[in-house]
Formats: structure tokens, sequence, C-alpha cells
């Protein structure tokens, strides 16, 4: 079994995230599509072997369902939450991640995947996402500081394992897009800022436990198992923006396990029990949420050579 392309390298500079429903789209319509934009990715790397080209497709437990006879074990659809702060659960049927060192790559497939069907899918989200700077959020601070950096160590992190039989080297996917209200964040001094955060702003290091507040975002995100050993994420997460209007993070995460997210989600906002949430939520606002799962290539192949 392998990984889809995009799980495991490193983000790439430029992204497109599409998040749809296929409402009048029928699944064997669906399928064609997914084919041409296969079709065009392959040609598209022969053509230019330095661009990185990289896609992944995932699936909300709905249109799985329809899909594949069988479930992944531990998938279902997120949860809101409502605690210190509202996040809401937007369902989708599908998931595209599309990367490339080129931004205008990452538009032609995108392109070539709604060739003849704008008008028979409902697109919920799509935008141009970027690397800023070096991999920082637009809040000016590293994203993705956490993540595993060796390659048997994102794989553990990412995928699931072969125990999963049919599933094994699928991964499950957490998208969520972010709003940031910037003229607050900016506000704030630059020590306050980290205090927010959990880091120092400009070489990312963790604070000390002794002088982190309990409500910052990296004291609230990690999550460690009985054993107190860090169970870890693979982040893909970007920016997107424009100058005058909205700016923000669509933040995905690819885990083997969503019970992890769960338990992050619980206290960023406030519903672990403990009564303190994430004061980053004071300067970000969650616009969506969905779970989805990513079957290994090999599945994928499977479910679209499927009548």
């Amino acid at each position: 079994m392998t990984a889809q392309s995009v799980i495991l390298p490193l983000p790439s500079d430029h992204a497109r995230f599409i998040v749809l429903r296929l409402k009048d789209l029928s699944l064997e319509q669906f399928k064609q599509q997914l084919e041409h934009l296969f079709s065009h990715r392959d040609r598209f790397i022969s053509q230019y072997p330095q661009a990185q080209i990289k896609t992944g497709v995932a699936f909300g437990p709905e249109l799985w369902a329809q899909l594949y006879e069988q479930m992944p074990a531990g998938f279902k659809q997120l949860e809101p939450q409502h605690g210190a702060f509202e996040m809401p659960v937007v369902p989708a049927d599908v998931l595209i991640h599309i990367a490339s060192s080129r931004a205008d790559i990452c538009f032609a497939l995108s392109q070539a995947f709604f060739e003849g069907i704008q008008d028979q899918v409902e697109v919920l989200d799509e935008r141009v996402y970027f690397r800023y700077f070096d991999g920082r959020d637009i809040t000016g601070f590293i994203d993705g500081t956490e993540n595993p950096q060796f390659p048997d160590n994102r794989a553990e992190a990412a995928l699931l394992p072969a125990e999963a039989g049919i599933f094994a080297e699928g991964s499950f996917v957490f998208a969520q897009r972010y709003a940031h209200d910037l003229s607050k964040w900016k506000q704030l001094k630059v020590d306050i800022q980290e205090q927010v955060i959990g880091r120092t702003k400009l070489e990312s290091i963790e604070l000390d436990d002794e002088v982190r507040p309990e409500n910052s975002h990296v004291s609230r995100t990690v999550v460690e198992d009985e054993a107190g050993e860090e169970m870890e994420i693979l982040r893909h997460s970007l920016p997107y923006g424009d100058g005058k209007s909205e700016q923000g993070l669509f933040f995905i995460a690819y885990t083997h396990d969503l019970s992890i997210i769960d338990t992050m989600l619980q206290r960023m906002f406030g519903t672990s029990g403990d009564g303190v949430h994430d004061r980053l939520l004071h300067f970000v606002t969650p616009m969506d949420g969905a779970y989805y799962f990513a079957p290994s290539e090999e599945l994928l192949e499977q479910l679209l050579d499927q009548e």
C-alpha cells in the first residue's frame, strides 16, 4: 500500500484546498472527474518535474459509505464544540488537496477537475493558499513547529498501520478554515503575543513550562498519552487572504487517530472539563470544520475502477 502523494512530504509553497458536495453529480461522473484530474496531474509531472506536484483526495463519512462497503475503524463525522467559543461543523463530501511549488499548476489542476461540472457541484470552499515567509502563519508565528520531521515519524503520525488491513496507508483528515482578526492581534505587544501562542515569535522557541500560560495555544493543543508522550499529527496548514479583505489559515492535519483531534479541540474550546480555553480563539474564528478519510493510492484506484 502507498499513501497518497501529498501526505508525507513537507508542505509545498502553494496549495488549493477544494471542499465540495456532489449535489447533482453522480458517483460515476465524480469518478470520471477525478480520473480527469489525475490525468492532468501526471502529464504536468512529466512536463514540469521540478514543480513538486502532489495531490490528495479524501471523502466525508457519508460519501465514503456510498463508495465502499467497509468503514475504517474510528471514522466518523466531526462533532461541534459549544464551550467558551463555538466551533461549527460543515460536513462535506470531498476534500481535494492540490500542492505544488507553482501557483499556476495548482490553478490548472483545479480547472481540470471542475471542467464541465461547475453547475453540478456545490463548492463550499476553494482559495489560493501560500507559504508565508519561512513557513509562518500571518500572525507572524511559525506554523507547524510540532510537526514530525523524519519520514518514518511522519508516516507513524499520519498513516493507518498494517493492522488496518485494506485501509493501511490511508489517513484520517481534519480540515478547518480560520479567519483572523489581525487588527485586534496587532494591538498586542510581541511579548503578549508570545504568551498567547506559547512560543517566541522570531525563533519559534517554546516557552518554558514555568512561564508558559496554561491557556496558551501550545499548552492547549499538545495532547499526551497515558505515558506522557506527545501524540503527534501531521499538519499541512497554509495561510490565505487579500491585503484588504479576509485573511486567515486553512488548518489541515493528517492523522492515524481522530481521537487526538477530538481531544485537541476540546482543550482548545474549553469543553475538556478543566475550564480553560485557548486564548488564541480571541483573535481567530473557526468558520467550518469536518473529518475525512484519504485512502491509499491502491484503494483509491480500486474505488475509481468500480462500476
